[in-house]
């Protein structure tokens, strides 16, 4: 039978070993890994700007394809690479000259009443489908567009699609471009 002194100096064994494990593993420290996305700085959270590109495509009347269930126009952007395609974020987005200039984010969707018109686009390595829709009252109607149609298309490289949306309210044209330090080319 064990005496009451060997099994408080048991006790006290174990719970000095635990402690000592404990402090062992909390001084453990491995090698620093690298910097993420900050939001402000570039590719690897140094100093500097991810790499984007932007231009605007003019797509005129005649350059769309389709009939009454859409249309659709082939821009050829040979910046989209795989790396961008994999690793990047590619943004569109339409712009508006009515009544005050614009850029609106696709997918876009417009309602008014029975009429509900829809742009979208697909993008693929070395391009961009866009994709225009109208239906009124639940039936496909759509036209060709009328009039030219301007969009931007912008490039992010690095920076996957949901990792920029933390980082910039991704919808507004001007605040991604002023974060990435974007410059404009014209098509």
């Amino acid at each position: 039978m064990k005496t009451i002194k060997q099994l408080l100096a048991g006790r006290i064994i174990r719970v000095s070993s635990l402690y000592i494990l404990a402090l062992v593993f909390i001084q453990c420290e491995g090698p620093m890994g690298p910097r993420g996305y900050d939001g402000r700085d570039g590719r690897d959270g140094i100093d500097g700007t991810a790499f984007s590109y932007s231009a605007i495509y003019d797509v005129q009347t005649n350059g769309w394809s389709g009939d009454a269930d859409g249309y659709i126009c082939y821009l050829d952007v040979p910046e989209i690479t795989e790396d961008i395609y994999y690793e990047g974020a590619v943004l569109v987005y339409r712009l508006f000259e009515d009544e005050s200039i614009s850029f609106n984010m696709l997918p876009y969707t417009y309602v008014n009443n029975e009429l509900t018109v829809y742009m979208d686009f697909d993008a693929y390595l070395g391009g961009i489908d866009l994709i225009y829709r109208k239906i009124f009252d639940g039936v496909n109607d759509t036209y060709p567009p009328e009039k030219l149609m301007s969009f931007k298309v912008l490039i992010v490289e690095g920076i996957p699609l949901a990792t920029l949306k933390t980082m910039v309210d991704v919808k507004d044209f001007n605040a991604v471009a002023k974060m990435l330090g974007n410059h404009t080319t014209v098509h």
